[in-house]
Parts: structure tokens; sequence; C-alpha cells
């Protein structure tokens, strides 16, 4: 890894944003001359460079280095121009965690050196003091918006957006787009997982690249589920026309979808996927069930914290997130709810959501009937709020209105 971030660093934009973040413990043995070569020669070429022009450099900084260590040199710099090299996110990340993590170690030695007699706690002090709080910040997580009024407004242009596959809600709302995130929720058997499939299936046939994270129920249903909405046929016509199911969905969708069974599954192994698969849009069903880092007093507080990291998922990676959660027993029987009605927490869920999108259905011994009411209590889209119904057909996990 110490290679591949030394050829990143070969690159002086990158060098810049990051060289607050570059310590020379970091880099052993011959490596360290090496990061010493690049660093003078960024600041005073200010200008990318190759791993021939830093092998060069190096003999003129280091004059009298021995014909050993030049040829170490030489051979480092040459395994360094054959690595690959992560994105700028991910290198810049992980040189904030090394950052960390060796500051972490320093102020550990010092209290160690404290405990045993050997240093003074003023010198502990000094040294945190020496830190300057910019450099804990992850600078990634934070961008200065120029004034480019085009580039504004083909950022909230409604043409950005991408059309709901139920049209009375396309009518209404428009769409969902870019760093958007959604969340449904619903009583259990009110259909959540059948809108999930029927809105995934839905941008696939926009030509949109989806990811679907299943923790629920079996990964593999789900994906029966969508096929049968996307063809728009029973799972007893698929079966019964296997080949030619098979061939079109294989033809129009099955390259741009990716089914994930995400049972233990945590949000940050979530985002990892996100960031190197680039999908377009991703649905997390059921949002709730995933895990999260930290250490919460309270239910709705690692709720709160799992969904500001799912809306973070798609601001930082540029797609649209659908997350999936129950409402509580508040909404049973209900056809209109609202989005305090969500299971564990009244304010936090709701706080980070761009759409809110509720699934009502009335108390009913038939269960055939199938009608649902879509309730928008939430919408910073566009602005609008409020009630309409569509009839859900199980079978082909469409709706008709």
């Amino acid at each position: 890894m110490e290679k591949q971030l030394l050829k990143k660093l070969l690159v002086y934009e990158f060098y810049i944003n990051n060289k607050h973040k570059v310590l020379e413990e970091y880099f052993v043995n011959e490596l360290r001359p090496l990061w010493d070569t690049i660093k003078k020669a960024h600041e005073k070429y200010k200008t990318d460079l190759t791993p021939e022009w830093v092998n060069q450099l190096y003999k003129t900084y280091n004059p009298v280095a021995s014909s050993a260590a030049t040829i170490n040199i030489a051979n480092l710099l040459d395994d360094i121009g054959h690595e690959d090299t992560p994105p700028d996110k991910l290198a810049s990340d992980i040189l904030s965690e090394l950052f960390k993590k060796e500051k972490a170690r320093q102020v550990a030695d010092i209290a160690i050196g404290v405990i045993n007699g050997e240093k003074n706690i003023k010198e502990l002090v000094d040294f945190v003091d020496t830190f300057d709080k910019v450099d804990f910040i992850n600078q990634d997580n934070f961008e200065e918006v120029e004034f480019d009024l085009d580039n504004i407004l083909e950022f909230t242009s409604t043409k950005n957006l991408f059309p709901f596959r139920l049209s009375s809600m396309n009518e209404r709302i428009i769409g969902a787009g870019r760093q958007h995130f959604v969340v449904l929720f619903a009583r259990p058997e009110a259909g959540k997982t059948a809108f999930s499939v029927y809105q995934a299936a839905g941008y696939l046939q926009q030509g949109l690249k989806v990811a679907y994270f299943a923790n629920e129920e079996s990964a593999k249903r789900v994906y029966l589920r969508l096929l049968c909405s996307a063809l728009e046929k029973t799972e007893a016509d698929i079966r019964t026309s296997i080949k030619e199911s098979k061939k079109e969905f294989k033809d129009k969708y099955a390259h741009n979808l990716v089914m994930i069974d995400g049972i233990g599954m945590g949000i940050e192994q979530v985002e990892d996927w996100v960031i190197k698969n680039k999908p377009d849009v991703v649905f997390i069903d059921q949002l709730d069930k995933l895990s999260v880092s930290g250490s919460f007093n309270r239910g709705d507080e690692r709720l709160g914290r799992l969904y500001t990291l799912a809306r973070e998922i798609a601001k930082r990676n540029d797609c649209l997130v659908y997350g999936v959660t129950q409402c509580s027993a508040e909404g049973e029987g209900k056809s209109k709810l609202d989005y305090s009605m969500m299971a564990g927490s009244k304010t936090d869920k709701a706080a980070e959501a761009d759409l809110i999108i509720g699934i009502g259905k009335k108390a009913q011994m038939n269960e055939e009937e199938m009608i649902r009411t879509f309730s928008i209590p939430k919408n910073k889209i566009n602005g609008w709020h409020g009630f309409f119904g569509a009839y859900l057909n199980k079978w082909t996990v469409t709706y008709e209105e």
C-alpha cells in the first residue's frame, strides 16, 4: 500500500490536497528518502512527477548515496511505476486513517512514558496542543460551491430526475434523482418489498444500474418478484416459459441489476460496495436491519445515525437511495399514514429524508382486496403532499390505476 500511495502522491494536485495528512513515519527504509525527494520536488517544481524524474532528483539530492542505495531506489521506482493506484477519494481516506493512527500511536508512546515516570504530563499536553484540529477532519466531507449559475440550474433541473414507474405518483412528484434519499414505510404485508421491486424494475426499464440489498425476505425470492414485475408476468407464466423469460430478462435488464443478500451487513459495507460499483439507484430492504458502527444509549440514536449515513451515501456517491422500513402499530388498518408512524424513531428518520412514501391499507378480512393508499407526508423534491390510491396486482407485482 505504501508504494501505491507514493505513486498517487506523484500527482501534484493530489499531493497539494493531501500533504497535511502525510507523515514520514508511513514510509520505512528506502521509501522514506523517496518521499523526501517527492516532497522537495513538488514544492519546487509544482507539477506532476514521473518515477524517472524522481530517480534523477534523488541522485541530485543525495550525491553521496552509495551505489547499492541508488540501485535500490531505481528498483523501487520501477516497482512503483507498475503499481495500480486507488481512486482519489479512497487514497485520501486511507491517508486520513493513517494520520489518525500515527498521531494516536505517538500520544500513546508519550502517555506510557508518563506512566513509567520517564516523561511528565506537560509533554503530553504540549504534544496534543500541536495538533491542528483540521488535520482530524475528513476534508472530503465538505466542498465549497462556487457561483456557477449554469451549473446550479443544470444540477437542480427536473430533467435530471428519474421518473417513477407509477404514473399517478409521477404526475404529482415528477421523480427522484441523484443525491436524493427516499424512505419507504408500511405495515407488514402492506407491500413495501412489492413497491420496491416494482420501482426497481421501472428504473431498469429506464436503463439505469440498480443495486438491491435484501436482508429480510430471501434475496432469491425478491429477485423472482422483480423479474415478474419487469416482465409483467406471473410466476406461473415464467415457469411455463422459462427459456423465453430468461432470454428477455437477460437481454434487457440483467446486466444492470445486482441483487445482494444483505443479511448481517453493515451500512459501512453498503457504502464500500457503492463506491466500488457506482450504481445509479440503491434499494436497502430493510434499512433498519443494517448494523452501524458506534455506541448508542438508545435505539432511536442508532437509527438516527443509520439514516444519516444512508443519506450521505446518496450525496457522496451521486446516486438515488431508497431506505425501506416498518410502520409502527399506530398505522395498523389505516390507509393514510404520517411519518411520525415510522417504527423506532418519530423524528430522526424523517429528518434525513428528501421524500417519504407511506403505503397504507384498511383493515379488511378479504386479503384479495389489494387497494393501496400512498401517502406523501414529506417532499423536498417539489413540495407536493397528499394521498392517492392504486391497485396492487400481487401476481405480476405491478400496480394498476
